[in-house]
């Protein structure tokens, strides 16, 4: 069992392979476009708003796995290096991967360090006119709400709604929504009630595929199924081909550099390619179920 730590706490001590499940020439076809962030006051928007910091939120951190995404990866770098008085500053990300929060104290430790590295991490402009109301300004692939309550500031950067649009792909009877890490990275299309998404700079490499199934085939090592779900009525099913393998054990179907590159799109970046790569060549395979591990924590699906 993994132990949860405390961020700020923790910081402060110290077969034979088979390719991708094919489908039919697809009928909808979606690629993202990187969008850039505004820093230019002209091109923001502040708007009063309700009170942000709803839902459920955590300070603690046991490795890679637990983040998925730039506001999760921007939690980590900027968390403070000494362990502050809790009732005087907090530094939490929501369990969704959607948001960070900072609640900070002026006249202790007021959280400008945190403000200023947030803003290098996430290409956008720092925080100002902080009022008694909580206000939202719009920054390209981020919102930032902010509130000052006599000396207390709060302030919640969040994905923009366009980004979780991106992210969130609809067949004709079910709704999957990926990793925020893919962010920009990932081509996704739809046929009928097929949902596949692939690499966007490996366009034959399939990072998953979902297709409404209730077989009981669950593949081999190269090709699998990794997740059951019920969307409702809808039984679906998440397929993946785990290129780390394949490029291993057959490597005239992939090379080795786009294996580790899709790799690491399936893996969020979690893992060490040539590590699982070797451990392959060497006969031991368990290294590559941690794509499994990370398409099963950070992808959901559900009805329409």
């Amino acid at each position: 069992m993994v132990l949860l730590v405390p961020l700020i706490a923790l910081l402060a001590s110290c077969g034979t392979p088979q390719s991708a499940p094919t489908t039919e020439p697809k009928k909808q076809q979606s690629s993202q476009t990187p969008k850039s962030n505004s820093n230019t006051d002209s091109n923001q928007q502040k708007t009063v708003v309700d009170d942000p910091t709803q839902g459920d939120w955590t300070d603690a951190y046991s490795g890679p796995s637990d983040l998925d995404g730039e506001l999760d990866e921007a939690w980590l770098d900027c968390a403070p290096h000494n362990a502050p008085d809790p009732e005087a500053f907090s530094w939490k990300r929501s369990t969704d991967h959607s948001k960070v929060w900072m609640h900070a104290t002026e006249g202790g430790m007021d959280g400008s360090s945190q403000r200023s590295c947030m803003a290098d991490e996430l290409d956008i402009a720092d925080t100002a006119d902080l009022s008694d109301s909580w206000t939202v300004t719009s920054l390209g692939d981020y919102d930032r709400y902010q509130k000052r309550s006599g000396n207390v500031i709060n302030i919640v950067w969040q994905y923009s709604d366009a980004v979780k649009k991106s992210l969130t792909v609809e067949s004709d009877s079910y709704r999957v929504t990926l990793p925020y890490s893919w962010h920009n990275k990932i081509t996704t299309s739809v046929d009928g009630s097929t949902i596949t998404v692939t690499d966007r700079e490996h366009p034959k490499y399939a990072l998953c595929t979902f297709r409404v199934s209730d077989s009981s085939n669950a593949g081999d090592i190269g090709t699998s199924l990794i997740q059951k779900y019920q969307a409702g009525n809808t039984p679906v099913q998440m397929w993946a081909t785990r290129w780390a393998f394949v490029a291993a054990s057959d490597p005239a179907s992939i090379s080795a550099d786009d294996a580790e590159d899709v790799t690491d799109l399936q893996t969020g970046g979690t893992v060490e390619y040539d590590s699982i790569s070797a451990q392959i060549r060497a006969g031991d395979t368990s290294g590559v179920f941690a794509i499994d591990d990370y398409l099963k924590a950070h992808i959901a699906v559900s009805g329409l």
